[in-house]
């Protein structure tokens, strides 16, 4: 009689402690969703970094990765400084109005953005040689292919959770 006391008690606790992981799993996917939310919008969780501080991050990363001699460092050091506060004033500029959304203001946006970019490339191209220029190039194909394979996954990951939420 005992034992057939165990064995409900037993096999009611399993049901319930599934349950509950079921509940925390669902809200572990909630909640990564949120944080992934918040880090892409610039919420909470993002960090704001200065310029200056932006600029030496990309500079050690570009030394440590092309091999910079400590004249190329300075030189790159003071490129990417020019570009960040000119990125930060491109930002300030757009938040301040407000323009965000819309379609036409978001294409000038974007050419904007591939200007300075581009001016950065031709700045920096001028500073290192064709060798390092070819290795940052080979870099920067890696990491976009990278991207791009990333955020199929995270697709697919998104779309199974759908599947398997309404299924």
């Amino acid at each position: 009689m005992m034992a057939l006391g165990l064995a409900v008690a037993g096999t009611s606790y399993a049901q319930t402690g599934s349950q509950e992981r079921g509940r925390n799993s669902e809200n572990r996917t909630e909640q990564r969703r949120n944080d992934k939310g918040d880090a892409r919008r610039g919420g909470e969780k993002r960090a704001q970094i200065s310029p200056e501080e932006r600029a030496s991050k990309r500079t050690e990363m570009l030394s440590q990765k092309l091999d910079l001699s400590s004249s190329q460092k300075r030189k790159v050091q003071a490129l990417n400084l020019k570009h960040a506060q000119q990125l930060e004033s491109f930002k300030g500029q757009y938040a301040q109005k407000g323009q965000r959304n819309g379609g036409e203001r978001n294409g000038q946006q974007r050419q904007q953005m591939q200007q300075l970019q581009a001016s950065w490339e031709k700045e920096f191209k001028s500073i290192v040689s064709k060798k390092q220029y070819a290795q940052y190039e080979e870099e920067r194909k890696q990491m976009q292919a990278e991207r791009g394979n990333r955020k199929g996954r995270e697709e697919g990951k998104e779309t199974r959770a759908r599947r398997q939420h309404n299924g």
